[in-house]
């Protein structure tokens, strides 16, 4: 039913907000994210290979690699909801779209419209204002670096993105769970590494704990897995409307729920940014650019 891509984008839209709820360190909330969402997928996943499907192999290879970027833009994606905010710093990594084109043009000789190359400016006005005019949400937080992490983020996602792209073109029937799993694995591994590396490997302790767990099923593996095994059933302007779908949500609950600083100045930052998100996105050619989580493409 067309009704789940939607639903997956509403429930993605609340990690910022799990992750400000939570209030625990950048790396620890990465980490755990992926902990706790590997058994429910691993459990998946032995249903898949269990119930007679040709393909049987638990582990994609370059679905793993793309993990480890993924487990990179989590860690900043993170540290940047922890100083901007879940509204603005879930609008950054979204110039995903724009690294993704970037990419295809240099790696796979793509030819987006003209209108990618409109975009670019776009998306780079409307992160310069967002640095110069946003509010951090905790007293001592510098606004750039939130920004920098947002757009390392961003940066993390199109190319992890654009590496799953490739693991799905080789890996033939591989189901969602599987490439969901492998990619969740990377991201273990290097949010796990980060965090034994800062000393905040272990649980974060209740309710953080809480706030994880719903970060985790609810977003990461409900959310995204609803959006792979539907987005295809939209037809391509609606694919567009669900990429952003979740920053604009995020912005509502991080002002609505959590009370962030989201005045005139941020949403005019924010507005520019995903105008030229939308921009590059409809001057694509041939890249399929999807919500995280489609398994065709938070990102």
């Amino acid at each position: 039913m067309a009704v789940r891509p939607w639903l997956g984008a509403v429930l993605i839209s609340f990690s910022g907000v799990w992750v400000r709820l939570a209030d625990v360190e950048a790396a620890r909330s990465a980490f755990l994210r992926t902990a706790y969402a590997l058994p429910l997928l691993a459990v998946l996943v032995a249903i898949r290979v269990g119930s007679g499907s040709d393909e049987r192999r638990w582990l994609r290879p370059l679905a793993f690699a793309a993990g480890l970027l993924f487990g990179v833009n989590l860690v900043a994606w993170h540290g940047s909801i922890g100083i901007i905010g879940a509204g603005l710093g879930t609008v950054l990594p979204n110039l995903q779209v724009v690294v993704v084109g970037l990419l295809g043009v240099l790696l796979f000789r793509e030819r987006p419209r003209p209108g990618f190359w409109i975009a670019l400016p776009v998306v780079l006005l409307g992160i310069w204002l967002l640095s110069a005019l946003g509010r951090p949400v905790v007293t001592d937080g510098s606004v750039p670096a939130g920004v920098g992490l947002g757009v390392l983020a961003g940066v993390a996602y199109g190319t992890w993105l654009v590496v799953l792209r490739v693991a799905r073109g080789r890996a033939g029937g591989s189901s969602a769970p599987q490439m969901l799993w492998s990619l969740t694995l990377g991201g273990a591994v290097v949010t796990g590494a980060v965090a034994v590396a800062e000393g905040v490997a272990g649980p974060a302790g209740w309710p953080a704990d809480g706030w994880l767990l719903l970060l985790a099923l609810g977003s990461q593996v409900v959310g995204w897995l609803l959006l792979t095994s539907s987005i295809h059933l939209l037809p391509a302007a609606a694919t567009s409307v669900a990429l952003l779908l979740q920053p604009v949500l995020a912005l509502l609950w991080g002002a609505a729920l959590l009370a962030e600083p989201v005045g005139l100045p941020q949403v005019a930052g924010a507005a520019i940014v995903l105008l030229g998100v939308a921009i590059a996105h409809r001057s694509l050619r041939t890249l399929e650019v999807q919500p995280a989580g489609t398994g065709q493409v938070e990102p």
